[in-house]
């Protein structure tokens, strides 16, 4: 009689919803965004010019289209252009890896015409209906239930079915997804060393102390040099630059995700002073803090 193992469930796979929408975009609508986590669209009405990380496109009936995170997205207005297409926003990883960028996805793929087309929206259209249900749900309690304190956490029945409910749901649209992207995923599994995976774990739980090189290799009993090695062949930086791009990372997420202040955020990050994530932010993404904050606003939408 077969019994699964603990082992099975070591596969380091990460699932986490955002939003799943029917969408629908004017042809007055226009904006220009680049958001944090991973952006699924599937057309199936009308059409819209577009830009992809520079590169001009234009959406149609049809089209799956897959934006990594940090993805430059310029929506532009368009003379009686509108469209209606559904999207889903996730953070679906690999230990700290995007899915979608580790196995080099294609970022647009037209399927007009294809069997596979109807049976995908149809599971699509299925998370859409969870995902506003618990919102439904969500939004209910929070008029009826009084404050809770700091540290009381409570369980509803309702809301936790709901959320099964949207996980299942979740987990049906990524078989069905992952089942029509086969022919773009390796025959066979990729291999990660297990302290590359382990020092990833280990700065994502440790991103508001100062991480140096000699700490992180003496994590997995490393000496410096090798584990720089094991992290260039295998993510293809440096475990000092993985911790750059992590701490940038979770500074987009609290920005759009959270009230906090830029104060409050340098110090989640380990940063001593505003000024100076403020300074560092603005080199590597162009904008201040806030002017990306302002910008997320608007990417809410997508």
């Amino acid at each position: 009689m077969f019994i699964l193992s603990d082992s099975f469930y070591t596969d380091y796979l990460q699932f986490k919803v955002w939003w799943a929408r029917d969408m629908y975009k004017p042809s007055t609508y226009t904006s220009d965004m680049r958001f944090p986590h991973t952006i699924f669209w599937l057309v199936y009405e009308g059409t819209w010019s577009m830009t992809v990380h520079g590169r001009e496109l234009t959406a149609k009936p049809g089209d799956l289209l897959l934006f990594p995170p940090n993805t430059t997205i310029g929506l532009q207005q368009g003379e009686n252009e509108s469209i209606r297409y559904l999207s889903l926003c996730v953070d679906l990883k690999i230990g700290s890896l995007d899915l979608v960028t580790l196995y080099g996805l294609p970022p647009y793929t037209n399927w007009t015409g294809s069997p596979e087309v109807q049976p995908f929206t149809d599971v699509w259209r299925n998370v859409v209906r969870s995902f506003d249900s618990l919102g439904e749900f969500i939004t209910a309690r929070k008029r009826e239930a009084p404050p809770a304190g700091d540290h009381t956490h409570m369980i509803h029945t309702d809301i936790s079915l709901s959320f099964l409910g949207l996980q299942g749901a979740l987990y049906g649209w990524l078989k069905q997804f992952l089942s029509i992207m086969r022919k773009h995923l390796p025959r066979e599994p990729l291999r990660f060393d297990h302290r590359v995976m382990k020092v990833c774990d280990y700065v994502r739980l440790h991103l508001d102390k100062p991480l140096r090189l000699r700490d992180l290799a003496g994590h997995v009993h490393l000496s410096p040099s090798h584990l720089s090695h094991l992290f260039v062949k295998t993510l293809g930086v440096s475990p000092l630059e993985y911790v750059r791009q992590a701490k940038i990372q979770l500074v987009k997420e609290l920005l759009v995700h959270s009230s906090c202040t830029i104060k409050e955020i340098a110090e989640k990050i380990g940063y001593g002073e505003q000024s100076q994530l403020s300074r560092y932010f603005s080199q590597v993404e162009g904008m201040s803090p806030l002017q990306f904050r302002n910008a997320a606003t608007s990417a809410i939408s997508l």
